[in-house]
């Protein structure tokens, strides 16, 4: 796995560090060498691939929600030996047009952290790169996705939390959890840390999603990260999707990350070849790599 010192000195301006492939079952299906050589031909020269990080048995025994969002959240753990296998022949067969570094996202969650460490400790000495994301937050009902539906945010976080704001405030404190959490093989760099307003444009404009308590986690989560010379994921999947029409963190926030002097990496968290890109000249334009 790359040194923290390693991933700050990989060029920004042309890395793309957020990427899914054909095992992401809510995935396009798509295969990971037609999304390699789109990045080749958009001109990237480092490349993370990123799959969904296979989460334990009792997770989908606790899990609330359609089959959808619990079965299709991340591979299974019987799928890494040809995940690793796909993986390393694709990085050696383009190896002389763009350095791949594979990878994986992974769920932070805090029932779970004896597992994803001992996870992460089998199989550190095959992966180059990781994220630390939040997809689930703890309900009564059981674990609940914040970003599979409308119709499960509805169900299960909202029906929780009652209020936007409150689930944003849930949401952002299990963000400080994963970027607090001291353990061995930790990633470096954590994921879209606003996702929790992916549905905001099927809410009255009027609806609140950020208070002065949300601000102040938002400032206590890019501080720590700072103070830790760690990196953010600079995400534009939402930008294109109709529900979201903005990147994560916020253009506000990345405002913020970058008076901080946090290291955003582009992430198009692409789950489709057609997306590779998406957004890449936005970044580009702003310097957000700076």
């Amino acid at each position: 796995m790359l040194s923290l010192k390693q991933l700050r000195e990989i060029p920004r301006d042309s890395w793309s560090g957020h990427n899914h492939t054909e095992f992401c079952s809510h995935g396009s299906g798509e295969d990971v060498e037609l999304y390699i050589q789109k990045a080749i031909a958009e001109g990237f020269k480092t490349y993370s691939i990123t799959e969904h990080f296979p989460l334990p048995q009792a997770f989908y025994e606790k899990a609330n929600g359609s089959a959808h969002s619990i079965y299709t959240a991340a591979m299974r753990i019987n799928e890494l030996p040809r995940y690793f296998a796909k993986m390393q022949k694709i990085k050696q067969k383009y190896q002389a047009d763009i350095k791949i570094l594979i990878g994986f996202e992974i769920d932070y969650i805090a029932e779970f952290r004896e597992w994803t460490q001992n996870q992460l400790a089998k199989y550190a000495n095959q992966v180059d790169d990781t994220i630390l994301s939040v997809h689930f937050l703890p309900t009564n009902a059981g674990l609940s996705a914040v970003d599979d539906s409308l119709l499960d945010f509805k169900n299960g976080v909202l029906s929780e939390y009652q209020w936007p704001v409150e689930v944003a405030k849930a949401y952002l404190t299990t963000v400080m959890e994963a970027v607090t959490w001291d353990t061995h093989y930790k990633p470096k760099r954590y994921g879209h840390i606003m996702l929790y307003r992916k549905w905001r444009n099927e809410f009255s404009s009027n609806t609140v999603w950020e208070d002065e308590q949300v601000q102040d986690k938002l400032h206590a989560i890019l501080d720590e990260i700072a103070d830790r010379g760690e990196l953010l994921d600079c995400n534009f999947a939402g930008l294109f999707r109709s529900t979201q029409t903005e990147t994560s963190p916020n253009y506000n926030w990345i405002q913020q990350a970058q008076e901080k002097r946090i290291p955003l990496v582009y992430g198009a968290d692409a789950h489709k070849v057609e997306s590779v890109s998406a957004g890449f000249n936005t970044y580009l334009e702003n310097k957000y790599y700076l």
